[in-house]
């Protein structure tokens, strides 16, 4: 178990989103999906029980020689107000 910033959710729902491929590499493709969470008790309560969705659209390569794909990189967003238009990973 990995230590990182979404220790304190708890995994609601994933969704897989549109597949694309690239228009001018056949070897790179893209996958949308989101991915719901929520907030585990945070001592005082506030923020326990609520929900929020991180959205991303993933970048794929394929190895030609063998037809392997890999992860190549994403756009990180979220649904919290005020980081609706925000790429996180940037």
């Amino acid at each position: 178990n990995k230590g990182g910033m979404f220790d304190s959710f708890d995994f609601v729902n994933l969704e897989a989103g549109d597949e694309e491929m690239s228009e001018e590499n056949e070897n790179e493709g893209f996958v949308e999906f989101k991915v719901t969470l929520r907030a585990k008790e945070d001592g005082n309560g506030s923020v326990a029980g609520m929900e929020t969705g991180i959205s991303e659209r993933s970048r794929f390569l394929r190895d030609p020689a063998d037809g392997s794909w890999s992860y190549a990189s994403g756009d990180v967003r979220s649904d919290v107000a005020g980081l609706e238009d925000t790429k996180l990973n940037a």
